[in-house]
């Protein structure tokens, strides 16, 4: 191509970059699904990977940051009720004991992301039911006394051995999501009649949602509700249905809310806080605040944070994004914000991009599930909500919520490979190093010669 046609191809995207950025946002608003002409067709996937590694790695500083103390606070307890300070820290370990263990379930579920971001998507297609029926199953084991295991009021995990414990319902999300993808793409008649939508999709999303709730979750069930509400609108179900659940979800909120006295005082503390117990049930927010404010613009330095020394039960998971204001100040809560945002930013680029519903629909019910709970675990912290019991994804301790949100992000990237040129694109990178390596390779030979 000569130098005038080529600058003639580029007059375009010099076109498009010259309109005002209210006429480009309204335009690509109103414009149909699909690429757009200059787009980078790796762009979602290289985003959402390197911003998940990036919230990965803030997480393990913070955790690490967290149960170093808690470490050091349990030998401490435990030499003071036993007189020998050096036998009760050998029986709790070093500092690294507790992270070691974490960081194990790290790089598990960095594996579990590859294998999963590799896989076809007809093959995630096809677990869908199967993800969904299983979470139901294991969920009904936290019934079972022999493995049920209870923590703060909740019980929702299951133990298992030689692996510790398990909280099925983290597994349910992603299952709710795939479903109902699946419905919308295969079995569309399913979402037309009052019984089809009842018997097909309500019952057996209802019924997983409700072993949740029988666990006594409330936290995990609201995040489930709202990422089956975002897959079902996505998936083209009526208004009428959203106003009817809607009413209905409040009503069994609000239930299960004065059925339970501790819920009932969650709210009295969220609506009065100042009216709250500062040593029961408004001891945790407001200590959560202080360290926030504590933090300022720049924060008191990694690892310097004195709300984790006991004063935050929860400093690990439920308000370790407390403790990260602390530490990091107003400029790293901003980041994290950020990093969420970009996360939100790539699932609705590849919804954009993609002309398959089912990839539409479970990429919006994944993006709820992590950019939402993010959501409402930060507005818990700075307290715009009550308190739910929810941990902010890829950051809180926890392993099954670890694993299963990469494995959710290794679906991402699944999705974000077979975007419309991304395979033509990632072939003829890989086809480029191996040219490079063909090169390479003969020189290094000679050189040896």
């Amino acid at each position: 191509m000569s130098a005038p046609a080529a600058r003639g191809a580029a007059r375009p995207a010099r076109g498009r970059l010259s309109q005002g950025p209210l006429t480009w946002l309204r335009r690509r608003l109103s414009a149909p699904d699909g690429p757009v002409e200059g787009e980078r067709a790796t762009l979602s996937y290289y985003a959402l990977l390197v911003t998940a590694l990036f919230l990965l790695t803030f997480g393990l500083i913070m955790v690490f940051s967290v149960q170093s103390v808690t470490v050091a606070a349990k030998a401490a307890a435990e030499a003071a009720a036993a007189g020998d300070t050096a036998s009760a820290a050998a029986q709790v370990g070093g500092p690294f004991s507790f992270f070691w263990r974490y960081l194990a379930i790290a790089v598990a579920a960095l594996v579990a992301m590859t294998l999963v971001s590799r896989t076809p998507v007809r093959w995630i297609r096809r677990l869908s039911i199967v993800v969904l029926v299983v979470s139901a199953v294991a969920q009904v084991f936290v019934f079972v006394p022999a493995t049920r295991h209870c923590a703060g009021g909740n019980c929702n995990w299951v133990w298992i051995p030689f692996i510790g414990t398990f909280q099925p319902s983290e597994l349910i999300k992603l299952g709710v999501a795939l479903y109902i993808g699946w419905v919308a793409a295969a079995r569309p008649q399913w979402l037309q009649g009052v019984r089809p939508v009842l018997l097909r999709v309500l019952l057996p999303v209802g019924a997983a949602v409700g072993l949740v709730l029988l666990g006594g979750d409330l936290g995990t069930v609201v995040i489930l509700a709202l990422v089956a509400a975002a897959c079902l609108w996505l998936a083209g179900l009526g208004w009428g249905w959203f106003v009817s659940l809607g009413a209905l979800g409040a009503l069994g909120f609000s239930a299960a809310t004065m059925l339970s006295a501790n819920r009932r005082a969650r709210i009295r503390a969220w609506l009065d806080p100042d009216g709250a117990d500062p040593l029961d049930i408004g001891y945790q927010p407001t200590h959560g605040r202080y360290a926030l404010g504590t933090g300022g613009l720049t924060g008191v330095g990694p690892g310097s944070s004195r709300q984790k020394w006991g004063y935050l039960t929860q400093a690990d998971s439920d308000y370790i994004f407390a403790v990260l204001g602390e530490e990091f100040g107003l400029l790293g809560t901003l980041l994290t914000i950020a990093l969420y945002l970009v996360v939100g930013w790539c699932c609705l680029r590849l919804m954009r991009r993609s002309t398959d519903l089912y990839v539409k629909v479970v990429t919006g019910g994944v993006m709820t599930w992590i950019v939402g709970q993010a959501l409402v675990n930060m507005s818990v912290v700075v307290g715009l909500l009550p308190v739910l019991g929810v941990p902010l994804p890829l950051i809180s301790s926890g392993g099954s919520s670890l694993v299963l949100v990469m494995v959710a992000v290794g679906v991402l990237l699944a999705f974000a490979r077979h975007e419309p040129g991304a395979e033509e694109a990632f072939a003829a990178r890989a086809g480029a190093v191996r040219r490079t390596l063909a090169v390479i390779s003969p020189r290094r030979r000679n050189r040896a010669s």
